[in-house]
């Protein structure tokens, strides 16, 4: 709410980045230091909800008048979308996005994010340290040697990977604008009001889809599909897996720089209504990531495919997360967390008996009527068996 003049020594009034909802400014802290100011458009936020409302509206309509497009899940798209514009215009949100990616990478030396200068972000506006790097639309990339092209590609893909895999945590707004490569070959990112999040099973569940697709293992493809809930289980998996090929081959087949697993996602997904395969609104904003990081490593160096230089690593992710120590690991883990709860399970039980011995044994007659149904098919007897013993281990607790 103060003035501009007691906020920074130095103000730029004119914008050096606009987009639709907000636009930065260059400036400079009373500590001499340059910062990055990025400021809301005045009522953005009214604007933006009368045209998500919209949005909305229609995708109900959607549904309700197209049942068979149901499983594309119109609704819960604009859903996810408008939870993603409603963080875009708080800023403190993305100023804590960017403090969480930094901290993700604070030991990788070739990906950098801008500290956020707290004191001066609020709702409205966001301060960041400034960037000395230049924009990878903007590079001079007739200079620059082959190989360190194919070398920034390479940690692209790495950060890429490390965001969606390691993390589950990624930036998902890569276009050429928001990523900046200094003379040392550090990638920075810049603009986090769009992001994106995967859980552990879903990471594990993308990796073997695209180690699937990368090997030719379209049956692999097509499992992952069905054990994952995407696809009923009534459905082939050797259909499907056919399927998959009829997608995949022809976009694998092409030059390795043309090759786009992002376009070959989308594919699948379009071809696949005869297997009733839902939506996934947690993928959408990946495949959308990954067709421009694509667009990013082609530009780069066009005769490098960034998936096969993440292949090796999404093998030793696969390895680490999902091979045979990596299912000890999580069978330890459950069994440590029984044990964790183990004490308030007592509880629970203890509470449960006192209950039962202040006001007795009650037993719904309706349930008991349903539940002896099956004598005249011989399985009176065992639930006759079943309520005796429990009444007898009720009395021996609370004897």
């Amino acid at each position: 709410g103060k003035p501009v003049e007691e906020l920074f020594a130095t103000f730029d009034a004119d914008p050096i980045a606009a987009a639709s909802i907000a636009q930065v400014h260059r400036a400079t802290l009373a500590d001499g230091r340059h910062v990055a100011v990025k400021i809301l458009r005045p009522d953005i936020e009214v604007a933006f909800s009368r045209d998500l409302d919209l949005a909305r509206w229609a995708a109900v309509k959607l549904e309700n008048t197209r049942p068979d497009l149901r499983r594309l899940k119109p609704v819960e798209a604009i859903d996810t979308i408008i939870r993603s514009v409603e963080i875009e215009m708080d800023l403190r949100f993305e100023a804590a996005a960017a403090d969480e990616l930094r901290e993700n990478f604070a030991d990788e030396p070739r990906f950098a994010v801008p500290d956020v200068d707290w004191a001066h972000t609020s709702r409205r506006v966001m301060t960041t340290s400034w960037i000395d790097a230049t924009p990878v639309n903007e590079l001079d990339l007739s200079n620059m040697r082959a190989e360190d092209a194919r070398d920034i590609v390479a940690n692209f893909a790495k950060i890429f990977f490390l965001q969606v895999f390691r993390d589950g945590f990624f930036h998902a707004d890569l276009h050429p604008g928001n990523m900046f490569v200094d003379d040392d070959g550090v990638f920075h990112a810049v603009d986090f009001g769009i992001m994106g999040r995967l859980d552990k099973r879903t990471r594990q569940y993308l990796a073997e889809m695209l180690h699937g697709f990368l090997t030719g293992n379209y049956r692999q493809v097509a499992a992952v599909h069905i054990r994952a809930g995407y696809v009923p289980a009534d459905q082939s998996v050797d259909e499907f897996a056919q399927a998959a090929r009829s997608i995949a081959e022809p976009i694998l087949g092409l030059p390795l720089g043309e090759i786009s697993l992002a376009r070959l996602l989308a594919q699948l997904f379009a071809v696949t209504e005869k297997f009733r395969m839902e939506a996934q609104p947690q993928l959408l904003l990946l495949q959308k990531t990954m067709l421009v990081a694509e667009g990013v490593g082609r530009r780069l160096c066009p005769d490098v495919n960034m998936w096969e230089l993440a292949r090796p690593l999404i093998e030793d992710w696969m390895l680490e997360h999902m091979g045979p120590e990596a299912r000890i690991r999580d069978a330890a883990d459950s069994m440590l967390d029984v044990v964790e709860r183990l004490p308030f399970l007592i509880t629970e039980m203890e509470e449960s008996l006192s209950r039962t011995a202040r006001d007795g044994l009650r037993v719904d007659p309706a349930s008991l009527e349903a539940l002896a149904g099956g004598r005249g098919r011989g399985g009176g007897w065992r639930f006759w068996a079943a309520a005796a013993a429990m009444i007898v281990l009720i009395a021996v607790i609370l004897d």
